[in-house]
């Protein structure tokens, strides 16, 4: 009798300790742990999320507001980052880079690329030209509450966009990653206020064991947001669409809100450079660093075109205006009265220009978009002709045509808003990077 009972309480103890195994297997099997228990379960519903208003223009300002550590502000903020770009590619790119990571499958204790394998986040070049096209760009804008084929597809101040939590993709996605590699998933999806059957957009956010930040993690996320969802709407509501701002907030809201972070060393004196346009950033730059002083004290004439004189000068002011190394001025239409003289004559010795052939540099000439980039391409050393489709290349690959709606021909006109684009990425960013 002692004995059985001793054999029963041996057996009651041993499914005590199976039903523990068990429990601990399922703990990381579907609904994955991290270090100190499963997702929060505020992260695993549909809600609204409000971003800052207004909201933030660039890097420096979205890390004031975005909380890296809350998957929900990260995926949020990334669909505000991928409509900046309408506006100001530059300021987009850098936020998105921030905020996505490719996984690195090549570091053992797992990893993230921060800005992707590629250097922009998901987003692929193919894509720039909706950017500029009225018919497109203000599709991602559709993706927060308020914005309806009525108004414009305008959102309501301050954006806010609906995250639905996608259980099924998450508990998959864990499933496989968790144990094996350490990483946590979670995934949302938003859903795009136009179209007759709107489109639903994947946003997959991961973190690492032990690692508190989340990074968006799907590539396509960016590129999503631009799919076509024009079908049904007549040409009223698309020009009402073209015709209506990405973002109607002001420098000094955001002087307000972010202590100042956008404001410009210098304020340039233009009354014909628009607030929010792709090329602002630039002509600050530009007449800040002496590149340029505009075609009169309070215009820069962004829609004009350069002469082959203005852009070489361009050139050689952003370079730090060297003295060329010798005198010999090989060109009998340039002149050493002309502001262009020291320019053209150092560009020819770094083999920028050899001229236009017989003797001339033709100064007053339009300068093409594929002349431009050519003088960049060898400006920079990347090779001794560039003509053609190889700078043509070098340039799409850098994404200096962005928001441009170039196509880069040797007879496509290039307004002064590009040329000082293409300078800006070339010099200013890559002193930045």
């Amino acid at each position: 009798m002692e004995l059985r009972s001793i054999r029963r309480a041996a057996a009651f103890l041993l499914c005590l300790t199976l039903l523990a195994s068990f429990s601990a297997a399922l703990a990381v099997d579907g609904n994955a742990l991290t270090d100190g228990g499963e997702l929060k379960r505020e992260w695993k519903m549909d809600q609204d999320f409000t971003l800052a208003d207004p909201a933030p223009w660039n890097l420096e300002e979205l890390k004031q507001v975005v909380d890296v550590q809350d998957p929900r502000s990260v995926a949020a903020y990334f669909v505000w980052a991928v409509t900046r770009l309408v506006d100001s590619y530059d300021d987009g790119m850098a936020m998105m880079k921030y905020l996505f990571a490719d996984i690195n499958p090549y570091d053992p204790e797992g990893g993230f690329m921060e800005g992707g394998f590629s250097g922009l986040a998901g987003w692929e070049a193919y894509f720039n030209e909706r950017l500029t096209d009225p018919d497109y760009k203000w599709l991602p804008r559709a993706y927060f509450e308020g914005a309806s084929p009525n108004n414009g597809f305008k959102p309501d101040r301050p954006l806010t966009v609906e995250l639905y939590y996608n259980e099924t993709n998450t508990e998959a996605l864990n499933g496989q990653t968790y144990e094996q590699e350490g990483r946590l998933n979670i995934v949302y999806w938003v859903m795009s206020h136009a179209g007759k059957d709107p489109n639903q957009v994947n946003i997959t956010l991961s973190k690492f064991r032990g690692s508190d930040r989340w990074y968006v993690t799907s590539g396509l996320t960016s590129k999503a947001l631009f799919y076509d969802q024009r079908s049904g709407y007549d040409a009223d509501v698309l020009q009402l669409a073209a015709d209506t701002p990405n973002d109607v907030s002001t420098a000094e809201e955001h002087a307000r809100r972010y202590g100042g972070a956008t404001e410009p060393t210098t304020e340039t004196p233009f009354t014909d450079v628009p607030e929010g346009s792709y090329y602002i950033d630039a002509v600050d730059w530009a007449y800040n660093t002496g590149v340029t002083t505009g075609t009169s004290d309070t215009t820069f004439d962004p829609e004009g075109s350069c002469t082959r004189g203005q852009v070489v000068t361009f050139l050689w002011r952003a370079a730090g205006e060297p003295e060329p190394e010798s005198p010999d001025n090989p060109f009998g239409d340039v002149e050493e009265s002309d502001f262009f003289y020291k320019a053209v004559l150092w560009a020819v010795e770094q083999g920028i220009t050899n001229g236009t052939g017989e003797g001339e540099f033709s100064p007053k000439q339009t300068c093409s978009s594929a002349h431009i980039i050519t003088f960049l391409y060898r400006a920079m050393g990347i090779g001794e002709d560039g003509w053609g489709a190889e700078s043509r290349d070098w340039a799409f690959g850098e994404e200096l045509t962005a928001q441009t709606g170039l196509t880069i021909d040797k007879d496509e006109e290039c307004p002064r808003s590009a040329v000082v684009a293409f300078l800006y990425r070339t010099y200013a960013e890559a002193e930045e990077g």
